[in-house]
């Protein structure tokens, strides 16, 4: 689901931050904000992250190379499935700038930081060698729940498409006489709000 290459100018971290970074850019429940998706779809999420960090030998900002005494100066590239870059910008922004900010905090100086979400074309993910669309990213999402849906106990979430089990912690909603699971707060409230929109216009 997310690629996510983090360049670090020489001496901005030392190797157990660069560590707990790579560790923390990589999480699932730090994105997501532990809002609530299901856990064994977290895991499967958790399976398609990866994270790299590189440390260039040179680097050169504001036209000039940066010196050891510069302010630490970080690039993020992180890569998702395209039809979710819009999305998942502002907050990928924001997580990831906070992560490096922080690494730094109590060194008095300011890092620069700049974050390039990058969408991949449909089709352009390989998992398990072969190419997965965003679809079928839900659709491994959703693969622990297969059976819970056959037998009527979990529904698919109509925002994003993900199967999501109906038992006391599910996030539901009641329109019209039918029930909605979602897979997380912020999918029910869109829905309903596009549900809302819908009758204005009607």
């Amino acid at each position: 689901m997310m690629f996510i290459e983090l360049f670090a100018s020489p001496g901005a971290l030392d190797a157990d931050t660069r560590e707990r970074v790579a560790e923390r850019l990589g999480s699932v429940w730090e994105l997501t904000e532990g809002e609530g998706i299901l856990p064994e779809a977290m895991a499967v999420l958790g399976s398609l992250v990866q994270v790299v960090v590189h440390e260039p030998v040179t680097w050169v900002g504001s036209e000039r190379a940066l010196a050891p005494d510069s302010a630490p100066h970080f690039m993020i590239r992180v890569h998702v499935p395209g039809p979710w870059r819009k999305a998942m910008s502002d907050h990928v922004v924001a997580y990831t700038t906070a992560i490096l900010t922080e690494s730094v905090a109590g060194s008095g100086r300011e890092p620069v930081v700049h974050v390039h979400v990058l969408g991949v074309p449909e089709g352009g993910i390989g998992v398990a060698g072969k190419p997965v669309t965003s679809d079928g990213i839900v659709e491994m999402m959703s693969e622990p729940y297969e059976q819970d849906r056959a037998d009527g106990r979990a529904v698919k979430d109509p925002l994003c498409g993900v199967t999501v089990p109906l038992n006391e912690s599910a996030v539901t909603l009641e329109l019209d006489g039918t029930l909605y699971g979602f897979c997380c707060a912020d999918c029910r409230e869109e829905f309903a709000a596009k549900r809302r929109r819908d009758r204005a216009r009607a």
